[in-house]
């Protein structure tokens, strides 16, 4: 499926992107403040594959033959759950004339089209909330993401059980911190990254650990924390604190002083910051669309 819009600059084809158009994409970010994903080309084709690998899609906006913008999507499993929009760009010089509004709305009807439900994403505050709004998308929540520089270690109960590996993902676990849209694809960044030796990633760590006789999972990828628990003990305050703990000490044995934390507000507001974190919280806004 493809389709036309016309504006001012003309006409602009709206379409599913394929492997020719990764240099495009990668073309569009050249001269601008870009992501270091697209900083060179070799970075555009990995980010590329791995959308796809992780049952993602691409769409482009097309102008004169030249690529000047595109979004990532990412399906879940079940068309029940809500499909995540996980990047929306649009090239420097075509900002804030609706292509970013056409490109999303286009990708929506797609997804409806496909089966899919509603889908979902954490937009950026100052740059695209009024765009999803405007393409029907509300505002349904706002979460704490938090820059944590970690100055020293805690104590904690958690019993480190195995390391884990990539094809060991944890299939009966809820996510608890971090973006729980996006599971696929977040394992597959983790050790795809670390194997090709890009952006000096360091990582992933991924531990199976017990506390409690409950399993949990915690993973440290680059600077992203992710921690994985039973369906039953997501709203366990003490234990997701304990694990944060715990996670925080690994990261801080690897190396790795500095942590982005995505965390959903009633359980940061009862864990509260512990002593060894320095932290700077900003507001992570969640917008949704139901399509029926």
């Amino acid at each position: 499926m493809q389709q036309f819009v016309y504006v001012n600059e003309g006409r602009v084809l709206l379409r599913e992107a394929t492997k020719d158009d990764i240099l495009s994409i990668y073309e569009m970010y050249e001269g601008s403040d870009s992501n270091l994903w697209w900083s060179n080309e070799e970075l555009n084709r990995f980010r590329f594959n791995l959308v796809k690998e992780a049952k993602g899609k691409v769409f482009v906006a097309v102008l004169n033959d030249e690529i000047i913008g595109h979004t990532e999507i990412i399906l879940p499993k079940s068309k029940e759950d809500s499909v995540y929009l996980l990047k929306l760009e649009i090239h420097d010089d075509y900002r804030r004339r609706k292509f970013g509004i056409e490109l999303v709305r286009y990708s929506v009807i797609v997804m409806k089209n496909l089966g899919y439900q509603s889908c979902i994403t954490w937009p950026d505050t100052n740059k695209s909330k009024g765009l999803y709004k405007k393409v029907g998308l509300k505002e349904v929540g706002e979460n704490p993401q938090l820059d944590v520089k970690i100055v020293g270690k805690g104590d904690t109960k958690v019993k480190f059980i195995e390391e884990l590996g990539s094809k060991e993902k944890p299939k009966d676990l809820e996510m608890v911190v971090g973006c729980p849209w996006a599971r696929d694809y977040i394992w597959l960044k983790a050790f795809k990254t670390a194997e090709e030796g890009l952006l000096n990633y360091k990582g992933p760590y991924v531990h199976l650990v017990k506390i409690e006789n409950i399993k949990a999972v915690t993973l440290v990828d680059g600077d992203s924390l992710y921690i994985y628990l039973p369906k039953g003990s997501v709203a366990d305050v003490d234990l997701i604190r304990e694990l944060l703990t715990y996670s925080s000490n690994l990261a801080l044995d690897k190396g790795i002083d500095v942590l982005n934390i995505n965390i959903k507000s009633d359980i940061w507001k009862k864990i509260g910051s512990p002593d060894f974190w320095e932290v700077e919280e900003e507001k992570r806004l969640e917008m949704k669309m139901d399509f029926t």
